[in-house]
């Protein structure tokens, strides 16, 4: 495989690995706990489409099939000058446990000079990801999902700062929470969260359940850039709480634009 600079994430899920599997390779399942939208071209040589929205989509090319045990996908983009391509590979490896499967990420083949905040976006983006498939499987296997999301246009403010101010507005306290405790917050705009905190990356994510939306999943995520970031919300809704949808991402829309408000990056 490339070589290079690598991420390597795993969790371990109670689900047999026919389900990990299919929640990976089906498009309906991944739209469950990932995107906002997915579409699969199965086998080697086909391909896994996903859409973040708003522009933020890719098709990968997949090169290794191999159910239920490991699927790699893998995207080539040109070196630089005088270099060959460079290989940006996702390893998803599956391994049957008593009762419960491992699933580990492989997402290798960066360059050694990659920008360390993007590698790093990475690690934390894979651990809360990860942690939001184990709540779907664990939780909600098979329900739909309304993914309430709100991406806030880039601002021209430091990272920690857009992290601290969108966890504020949403009524949290970093210093607060620690993986695995319990929080409560009421939002600025009015909404109630309280569950148990999965992950906590400042400056670029938390991740938690939402007990009283029946047990759905809260992702904060500041994505980086160079002079700018973009602060951002994802709300996972499952069975009765998906009719709330709709209100809750005007008002997490509403929220952030407030923050925000006079802060945006300039184009380019």
């Amino acid at each position: 495989m490339s070589k290079g600079r690598k991420v390597e994430r795993k969790i371990e899920i109670d689900a047999s690995p026919d389900v990990v599997w299919k929640a990976l390779t089906d498009a309906e399942e991944l739209k469950r706990w990932f995107p906002l939208d997915a579409r699969v071209r199965p086998g080697e040589g086909g391909s896994l489409w996903l859409s973040w929205g708003e522009g933020s989509e890719w098709e990968t090319p997949i090169e290794i099939w191999q159910p239920p045990r490991h699927l790699r996908t893998v995207d080539t983009t040109p070196g630089k000058e005088g270099a060959g391509p460079l290989r940006v590979a996702v390893d998803y490896l599956i391994e049957a446990g008593e009762g419960t499967t491992t699933v580990r990420i492989v997402h290798s083949g960066f360059a050694d000079d990659a920008w360390d905040d993007e590698i790093d976006s990475i690690d934390s983006g894979w651990a809360a990801f990860l942690a939001g498939m184990k709540h779907y499987l664990e939780r909600h296997g098979g329900q739909q999902r309304r993914l309430v999301s709100f991406r806030h246009p880039p601002v021209a403010l430091p990272r920690p700062e857009v992290f601290g101010r969108t966890m504020a507005a949403l009524g949290l306290d970093p210093a607060s929470l620690r993986p695995g405790s319990r929080y409560e917050t009421t939002t600025r705009g009015g909404d109630r969260f309280e569950g148990v905190t999965a992950l906590l990356a400042p400056p670029i994510n938390f991740t938690a359940t939402v007990e009283n939306w029946n047990d759905g999943f809260l992702m904060v995520e500041i994505e980086p850039g160079r002079g700018r970031c973009r602060p951002a919300v994802w709300l996972s809704l499952y069975g009765e709480a998906r009719g709330s949808g709709d209100a809750v991402e005007e008002r997490l829309r509403t929220l952030l634009r407030a923050e925000f408000a006079g802060n945006s990056a300039p184009e380019g």
